[in-house]
């Protein structure tokens, strides 16, 4: 079977008392496909219930992408300090664990299972009731967006 080169699907997975979580099966997939041995996780960019997850070679395109920002001084610094020092840089050990620290459960709100969310190029990581309530409340204009989507030439 072929790996997909984007994150895809959810899964909600138990964290331990030591912060060990299981990375989604798919996920790893993608990670190995892409080279990463490593997982970089960081806050979202657009809200700050839950984290993004990306490659190592996805978050150096991110900080590229920052370092050429033509920004004033000051916004600058405010994105670097949420992208770059926000960052974590996450080995996976050989179960397909990651360890998310004490600090980052309580800034994602997890203390027991954690959501995955597949987004493309990233994936993000979420307390499940915090993630269900944000779908519900984002979710009303979904059929008319998905309505803009092409389905009938994917192939060729």
């Amino acid at each position: 079977m072929t790996a997909s080169n984007h994150f895809m699907g959810k899964s909600t997975h138990r964290v331990d008392a030591k912060g060990r979580v299981s990375l989604p099966v798919e996920f790893r997939r993608v990670l190995d496909k892409v080279g990463s041995a490593n997982v970089v996780i960081l806050p979202t960019l657009q809200h700050k219930q839950a984290h993004m997850g990306l490659s190592e070679a996805g978050y150096d395109k991110v900080v590229d992408q920052v370092d050429a920002m033509k920004l004033d001084p000051e916004a600058l610094m405010a994105l670097r300090f949420r992208v770059i020092a926000g960052a974590h840089h996450i080995p996976i050990d050989d179960a397909g664990r990651i360890v998310l620290s004490r600090e980052l459960r309580e800034q994602i709100g997890i203390d027991g299972d954690a959501r995955f969310m597949g987004l493309g190029s990233t994936f993000q990581i979420w307390e499940p009731g915090r993630c269900d309530a944000y779908i519900a409340a984002h979710s009303e204009n979904v059929g008319e967006l998905v309505g803009r989507i092409d389905f009938g030439r994917l192939h060729g």
